[in-house]
């Protein structure tokens, strides 16, 4: 069974004879940079990396900084001819495998690496057998609230007396006036309800009670009513307020306030954003909002669809954010790397309210991940206490 090892060296030969005494066992890469050894451990990840403490460029501990973020099972090894013990103290806090330094440090290094190989091998066996986690199972949603039903009492309105003319005309003779009362008596007695006999006014009461009637209201909510009511009423004139165009208020992470965007803050930021491009020889560096808006930008993005692009950004981000809430980590740094034939886009995530966006032309500047991770990091501090000064 092969185990792989990179080694991150720019002349020491300590490191370098690995390559041979390290056996047929393993196979070693030997890398002068830690950005040419990222890109191999972000495709093809080793079970170890063996890196000199004092590189060019990145040092062995900022490398070490950027390699869990890869979320790959690597053990890292630290190398160094000469005691540091600060540097040490580091690389325990970013849960560095082993730090050699001092004079034994080379007599220790083959058993570590071995050691590093073998550990590494039997992590990444272990999580591979392990049973998935189960599901959570779904809660049952509650059964919906049956309310009783009300019985309610129907009120019957009372027949309405006949008028004269009506009693009039339906008048007859004694006797038959007498036998309709009785059939009502007996009729009554059989039914509970006797429907009431409906009596059509004469058209003179009708024209007399539409005279006494009084004139009814316009209808509400009518285009002629509504039309008409506009021409009537005076036009309000409000005074004149003059736009604050120098001052934008954008609500922060949960507990911290507000974040104030002002005219000397947005100076410190474009400040940052310029330092930023100019180390790292970016085309372009924006700062957006959560929707995609560029409120801050530095560069140049011409022939891009960066009004396309940034909303797709922020759709995956808000993904990245609701994570962080879950695990409760809010200042958590998330990243998305888009390696390109001729760009390469690097998007930040800056307090969960703001993305950094970094865009390189390779025809130009080709970027290297581990210049990028450190430099933006730093920025992404200098860009935390601007947008929180208010």
């Amino acid at each position: 069974m092969t185990y792989r090892l990179i080694v991150v060296t720019a002349e020491n030969e300590t490191l370098r004879a690995l390559q041979t005494t390290l056996g047929s066992e393993v196979q070693v890469q030997i890398f002068e940079s830690g950005n040419d050894a990222l890109w191999e451990l972000r495709m093809n990840p080793p079970e170890a990396v063996v890196t000199e403490l004092d590189l060019p460029g990145m040092t062995g501990i900022e490398l070490a900084e950027i390699i869990p973020n890869f979320e790959i099972v690597t053990n890292v090894l630290i190398y160094s001819e000469t005691l540091n013990e600060s540097a040490k103290k580091q690389s325990d806090g970013l849960g560095v495998y082993k730090f050699l330094h001092g004079p034994d440090a080379a007599g220790a290094l083959k058993a570590a690496v071995e050691d590093a190989l073998h550990h590494a091998r039997k992590a990444a066996e272990e999580a591979a057998a392990a049973p998935p986690p189960p599901e959570p199972e779904p809660e049952p949603e509650p059964e919906p609230e049956v309310k009783p039903r009300r019985m309610g009492t129907r009120q019957v309105s009372a027949a309405p007396t006949p008028t004269r003319a009506s009693a009039s005309a339906s008048a007859s003779t004694s006797a038959g006036a007498s036998a309709s009362a009785s059939a009502n008596t007996s009729s009554e007695e059989k039914r509970d309800f006797t429907p009431a006999r409906v009596v059509l006014p004469s058209a003179r009461e009708r024209e007399q009670a539409a005279a006494a009637a009084p004139t009814p209201p316009p209808a509400r909510g009518g285009l002629a009513s509504r039309t008409r009511a506009a021409a009537e009423r005076k036009p309000e004139v409000k005074p004149k307020v003059e736009p604050k165009a120098e001052t934008i208020d954008i609500p922060g992470r949960r507990g911290s306030g507000t974040l104030v965007v002002t005219t000397e803050n947005v100076n410190a930021i474009r400040a940052t954003m310029i330092d930023l491009s100019k180390d790292l020889g970016a085309q372009s560096v924006m700062l957006t909002d959560r929707a995609g808006m560029v409120l801050v930008d530095v560069g140049s993005t011409d022939n891009l669809p960066m009004v396309i692009v940034l909303p797709l950004l922020s759709t995956s981000f808000s993904t990245a954010g609701e994570v962080s809430r879950q695990l409760r980590e809010e200042d958590a740094l998330s990243v998305y790397i888009h390696a390109g034939v001729n760009y390469d886009l690097y998007c930040f995530d800056v307090v969960q309210r703001f993305l950094l966006v970094v865009v390189f032309n390779n025809k130009i500047a080709s970027s290297k991940i581990g210049a990028v991770w450190i430099n933006s990091k730093r920025a992404i501090r200098e860009l935390r206490e601007h947008l929180s000064n208010t």
